[in-house]
């Protein structure tokens, strides 16, 4: 049975279900003056873990185009999006930080953090102050609800790294106040203090962001967005990320689209 948000084209072995029916198509938002990233019941997880990604980085050829976006753009495209990806299995915030560490993002008994490149040896949740979640789009900004739980935008990051981040802004920093392993911190050309990932997680964050705008109606403030763009095409996505999408999917029975199709960003003018 094909998943409604994986391309039709796209033939990848899957154990998720069918997901329930789609939700009531987004409206317009208006722009946003906000400078950063401005549910359903817990649901029974896999009873056998699924393998953890255990795949080589490399860029991999993007799916053939999902024949259901065809000829669609802008607002348009966004609720065909919304529509295909937006019902899913809330997992609570707990489970999803156990599937995080134990499964989505152990490999051989070791998590890596996404920004700073530190490995952590655990097979459960670890402290937080060694290593914790990183909400892409932050909780202050809208990652509540389900939306807190959303593998999607989750990553394992080292506690320092993830509260220097903070909720600010992704951006490109041009006066680095702080730096490790690519990701740096600090201010960029217009002044506004923003953190930007190393290159390898830059497309990630980005298709995570695009995901997830998305499906929860949330406006990603301009300056953002053409950055975020930006790394979408300087950061292709590769194996190791359809393979965390196709491992999300058998948990959450959803994909993220732009990880299935990083085109149809391009076919967006304003998230």
């Amino acid at each position: 049975m094909i998943i409604p948000s994986r391309p039709l084209s796209v033939s990848r072995t899957s154990t998720a279900a069918t997901p329930a029916p789609a939700s009531t198509a987004r409206t317009p938002k208006a722009f946003s003056s906000v400078s950063t990233f401005e549910a359903r019941a817990p649901s029974k997880t896999p009873t056998t873990p699924v393998p953890a990604p255990q795949v080589p980085v490399e860029d991999v050829p993007p799916s053939k185009p999902d024949p259901r976006y065809d000829g669609l753009k802008d607002q348009a495209l966004i609720n065909a999006l919304h529509d295909a990806v937006s019902k899913h299995k809330d997992l609570g915030y707990n489970q999803a930080r156990k599937v995080i560490f134990t499964t989505l993002d152990n490999h051989d008994g070791v998590v890596t953090c996404v920004y700073t490149g530190k490995e952590l040896k655990t097979n459960k949740i670890p402290s937080s102050n060694v290593m914790n979640t990183e909400h892409t789009w932050p909780q202050s900004k809208g990652a509540t609800g389900a939306a807190k739980a959303d593998l999607h935008h989750l990553f394992p990051t080292d506690s320092k790294a993830n509260s220097i981040r903070g909720n600010y802004p992704f951006g490109t920093v041009k006066n680095v106040k702080w730096e490790e392993n690519g990701a740096r911190f600090g201010t960029d050309e217009k002044g506004r203090t923003v953190f930007e990932p190393p290159d390898a997680h830059k497309g990630n964050v980005a298709r995570a962001l695009f995901y997830f705008s998305t499906v929860y109606n949330k406006h990603i403030p301009a300056d953002d967005e053409a950055v975020l763009k930006q790394w979408n095409t300087l950061d292709k996505v590769d194996a190791a990320e359809v393979k965390r999408n196709d491992v999300i999917e058998t948990y959450q029975q959803n994909r993220n689209p732009f990880v299935d199709d990083a085109s149809l960003a391009d076919r967006i003018a304003d998230f």
